[in-house]
Parts: C-alpha cells; structure tokens; sequence
C-alpha cells in the first residue's frame, strides 16, 4: 500500500468535500456506500454532510447502522435531521437511537418541525446561563462548555428558559467576578418563532445585525439559534432535487491541484478497508 496514495487521497477528501460528493454522486449506490464504509467516519461526514439530504438517506439505508450513524455523529443536528426526513421511520429510529445522547435528543427536536420552518434548521445545542448566576459562575460554566468557548458568548434565561440577553466571554473576563450576569449582559429578548416559515425567515431585521437569531416556541422558551447559514442551507435544500446535468462538472481545474486524486479515491480507500491500514476515528 502506498501511504502517500492514501494521504493524498484522504487530504483531497477533507479539503474538497463538495467535489468530491458531486463526483461520487454519480457513481453506483453500492460502490459508493462500500467506499464511505471504508474511510474514517471524519472523513465520511465531511462528504456525506455535502451530498444532498434525499441521496444521503438512500445511502444510509445501505450502509450498516452503527456506520452510518458514525458517520452523521460528527454532522451538524441540522443536516443529521434532514438525511432522516428522507429515511424510512424505521431506518430513522434505528440511526436516531445509536446517536449520542445529546445529537440524539437535539435532532428528535429538529425533527417535530416541517422541513421548511426555522425549527427544523436551528442550532439546538445554544450554550447558555442561568440569569441568577454571577459572573465568576458564569465563566466556570462556560470554561466546561466548548461550544460557548468556540462562539464566544452564551445567552441568558431565566428558570422558565425565557431568553433575557446574551453575555460574550470578553465582557465576562473584564467584568468583577461577583458582579451578577445580569449586570455584564446585553439586555434582550428579540427572537425568531420556530415555526416561521424559512421563506419568511429570510426578511428578518435582526439580520441586519447579527448573524444568528435566537429561536423560542409559542411560549417565548428558548429552544435554540437559527444561524444566516443554516437558514441558506435550508432555503437552498427545500427547493433543491437530484437533478445533475450531464454537461456539469463541478470539479472543473480540481485536477490541475490534485493530479489524479479523484481516479485512486474507490482504489485507494478501498484498499485500506481489505487492509485494514487505517483505524477509524
């Protein structure tokens, strides 16, 4: 086996997911699920997350449950939710109850809303604090919870999760320690419905200035945040079919970086799943 095939193989995968789903889109189902069977399930995610929802789903029902589920595991909640509206219950069940706990749980919520409401694209995993809690509580929260670490801010609710302001970790390392949240905070409740068409979404003011809106339930709860880019993702997947011209081609000058990367993909990583070669993570 030449490990430099494969890692020439396996760095095109992660840097040219997109083409490289367009590319295997046209191959036969069975080809292409005993190929994403045989790459880690970081590398399959990354792939599979860029195909579209409908072929994905007839994918899944291919592939073995637990590599399937691996696989959308490392995927956003919001796409993880798409691929199952196109899966059968019982295949969606099955893939939903070998998830972790919390993808789990978030896409069981994501999925209780059409395909085009907020609700159904919306970040369910919104990190946020309790407006009772100072802010050296605040920071040890958040110094727990990566996702708040990687965005930068939480939002603030009270008991009833009812959203109250959002607080950023810059504001929280400059504030006294014993100062309450509530003092450190941007004060507001502005919001988005879950069930607000996505079509109407789009028009919202509050992008404008932000770009991402919390998301609450008839009751004024926070149930999450729609973020500008799932909102595209979504507008984009409800009006898009498996229609793929044969005159496209989407990885027009990809050879002229990669060489012949696209023709070893099958051969190559195929090869590590009948040698084992490389264990998936």
């Amino acid at each position: 086996m030449d490990e430099e095939k494969i890692d020439l193989a396996l760095a095109f995968l992660q840097s040219q997911p997109g083409a490289a789903a367009a590319t295997l889109e046209r191959q036969p189902m069975q080809q292409v699920a005993g190929f994403l069977s045989s790459l880690p399930h970081t590398y399959g995610a990354l792939v599979l997350s860029k195909m579209l929802p409908q072929y994905s789903a007839r994918l899944c029902q291919i592939l073995q449950p637990m590599v399937a589920a691996g696989m959308l595991s490392k995927m956003d909640t919001s796409l993880v939710a798409a691929i199952m509206r196109h899966c059968r219950s019982g295949l969606s069940q099955q893939l939903l109850d070998l998830l972790p706990d919390k993808s789990r749980l978030a896409t069981r919520l994501l999925l209780n809303y059409s395909e085009d409401a907020v609700g159904a694209w919306m970040n369910a995993n919104v990190p946020t604090l309790p407006d009772s809690c100072n802010v050296e509580e605040g920071l040890q929260r958040i110094t727990h919870d990566q996702q708040a670490l990687d965005i930068g801010y939480s939002l603030v609710v009270n008991r009833e999760r009812e959203l109250k302001g959002s607080v950023t970790l810059a504001a929280l390392l400059r504030a006294p320690p014993d100062a309450a949240i509530t003092a450190v905070m941007a004060k507001g409740n502005q919001s988005i419905s879950a069930r607000t068409p996505l079509k109407s979404a789009i028009d919202n003011p509050l992008w404008a200035e932000q770009d991402s809106i919390p998301v609450t339930n008839r009751k004024q709860k926070l149930l999450g945040v729609l973020r500008h880019l799932d909102l595209r993702k979504g507008l984009d997947q409800i009006a898009t079919h498996i229609v793929q011209s044969p005159s496209a081609d989407p990885i027009t000058g990809i050879f002229d970086v990669y060489g012949s990367s696209l023709s070893i993909l099958f051969s190559t990583l195929n090869d590590i799943a009948r040698g084992g070669s490389r264990q998936r993570r």
